[in-house]
């Protein structure tokens, strides 16, 4: 049977927006030419055909030339204002969609109109998703699982590709594996992809069990790829969302042994990360017994050590500033390696001092004899700012926390937070408070964000590198930073009320992506890519006005 209009404009539809969720993982490019594609049909759904025969019928051909475009063109806005016209009618779409608007009202306060128009710009699929999604007829249960599946497979797809370039090239920082798509946005489309398998399989009678078994081997593949790209991102999200999610299960159900089942299952979780943490926490400050009365004064090749024996600082409970010998260490390095010992290695740090505490790290003397000791592999780890053996292994938590520690501890010591994600996340913070300070009633607007940092760090007198001065890391405090008081609780409003307004927070698709989201605002800037403003539009607005049915959290199998 022929398509009909109808029908084609309805294809239309949900191929440009398969085009565009398929894309998330993969392409920016792909993203624009799936959002210009929603664009073109929302516009033709629209668009009034047979006024526009009506209006050249009966005309001759010089006639039809002159009036074909003038008509076309009053067609077509009405066929906009039309679309405008329903997406005002929708309340909670509508109040979601105004955070674009503070973003205009924030022109006010600008004076960097160029990046103020780039930021406007990137944050356009804000606006436009729920014009788009919210004004055009909604899926049923299955068309919806069919999008979620599509996106698995995407997330998927890319994680396999993403292994592939893991084992066959040398990253330096294994985050750059996803270079198009940010590491931090990758790591929420893993944890969503996690949550949406789990669901799909503890759903009764909705796949078969073949096609569960494969999900369920899907899902193992994207717990390993975590450990592969040794995402503690996405490992922490995935981690804090079940921490999350399971009091909210608790709370729900009304079968007792469930409770007592996910209580326990909860107790257990939170236990054993404590404890972890605790014993990691305390292996780390442990510090080995010396003797200094009995520390060797020269080498092995008669040269004399240095012993600092008032420096506390440790690595791996060794004290790092004993058994120090420059020069030996110096001449034996530059055999062994292309970069300079006096130079910085690739990660714009000193070698020298990464040398010291790689070999601090297992425990040997800072001399000639350890450097010769160390394997290719560990020059090649040194070179690329690896500074402590554990940090070698595939995926190390505990590598992880003892990364933050030292950084913790450098940065009380120091005041120099370079060299530490977390420690720099902190002066991004610090900075953000003090710039709020400043301008906590307007804030300094749409386009003037890079500008109030760079005299804040200014004024703060960072110890940051000038190539690490980055902004907030916390899309809240950007948001306070942009637009002052007034603009912070507007976001909040708008990124929390239509769920509650359409009873939405009780859909587990909804709760697992506002948590997933959430976190990710609290440690990223994340609609402040092009990436992470799509992710949180699509799903946003595909999990509120996309759907005729929600999918309660502990809902009953029909």
């Amino acid at each position: 049977m022929p398509i009909t209009w109808r029908q084609f404009e309805r294809y239309w539809y949900i191929f440009a927006l398969a085009v565009t969720i398929a894309s998330l993982p993969f392409s920016k490019l792909g993203l624009s030419i799936g959002q210009m594609m929603m664009v073109g049909g929302w516009i033709v759904e629209r668009y009034d055909i047979r006024k526009l025969k009506s209006a050249l019928a009966g005309r001759s051909i010089w006639q039809v030339m002159l009036r074909m475009v003038p008509v076309s063109v009053i067609l077509l806005l009405k066929s906009i204002l039309t679309g405008i016209k329903q997406f005002s009618g929708n309340k909670p779409a509508l109040i979601f969609s105004s955070i674009y608007l503070i973003h205009i009202l924030g022109l006010v306060f600008t004076t960097d109109f160029d990046y103020a128009v780039k930021d406007l710009r990137t944050k356009f699929p804000i606006f436009l998703l729920p014009l788009i999604i919210s004004t055009s007829e909604a899926f049923d249960k299955k068309g919806f699982y069919r999008f979620m599946l599509l996106f698995v497979l995407a997330v998927l797809v890319r994680s396999v590709y993403n292994t592939w370039m893991i084992t066959t090239h040398d990253f330096i920082d294994i985050r750059l594996v996803s270079h198009n798509v940010s590491h931090i946005i990758f790591s929420l489309l893993l944890a969503l992809s996690i949550y949406t398998l789990i669901f799909f399989l503890f759903k009764r009678n909705l796949f078969l069990f073949w096609q569960k078994g494969f999900m369920l081997l899907v899902l193992l593949w994207l717990l390993v790829y975590i450990i592969l790209s040794r995402s503690f991102t996405g490992l922490s999200i995935t981690l804090i969302t079940l921490l999350i999610l399971l009091p909210v299960l608790i709370f729900k159900t009304r079968k007792k042994w469930l409770k007592a089942t996910l209580v326990i299952g909860l107790l257990v979780i939170a236990s054993s990360l404590f404890f972890s943490l605790r014993s990691i926490v305390r292996d780390y400050y442990h510090v080995n017994k010396v003797d200094f009365t009995k520390l060797e004064k020269t080498t092995s090749r008669g040269n004399p050590y240095i012993h600092n024996i008032y420096a506390t600082q440790t690595e791996n409970g060794n004290l790092l500033w004993i058994y120090i010998q420059w020069d030996e260490m110096r001449s034996a390095w530059n055999q062994r390696s292309r970069i300079p010992f006096d130079s910085l290695n690739k990660k714009n740090e000193t070698v020298a001092y990464t040398v010291v505490r790689f070999l601090t790290s297992k425990g040997w003397p800072k001399d000639a004899d350890a450097v010769e000791r160390l394997k290719p592999g560990e020059i090649d780890a040194i070179e690329n700012g690896v500074a402590n053996y554990i940090f070698l292994t595939e995926f190390s938590i505990r590598g992880r926390i003892y990364e933050f520690l030292w950084g913790f501890d450098n940065y009380r010591e120091t005041g120099n937070p370079t060299g530490s994600t977390l420690m720099q996340r902190f002066e991004f913070w610090k900075a953000s408070i003090g710039i709020i300070k400043d301008n906590w009633l307007t804030g300094v607007g749409t386009g003037d964000m890079n500008l109030a940092f760079s005299a804040q760090y200014e004024k703060m007198r960072t110890k940051l590198s000038p190539d690490q001065r980055w902004r907030s890391h916390n899309q809240f405090l950007s948001i306070f930073i942009g637009f002052g008081i007034v603009g912070f609780f507007w976001f909040l409003f708008s990124l929390f009320y239509p769920p509650l307004l359409l009873h939405r927070f009780g859909d587990y698709f909804f709760l697992i992506f506002i948590i997933i989201a959430a976190l990710s605002m609290l440690t990223g800037d994340t609609i402040e890519s092009q990436t992470g403003v799509s992710f949180i539009a699509i799903f946003y607005t595909l999990f509120l006005f996309a759907r005729k049915e929600k999918d309660e959290i502990l809902q009953k199998d029909k």
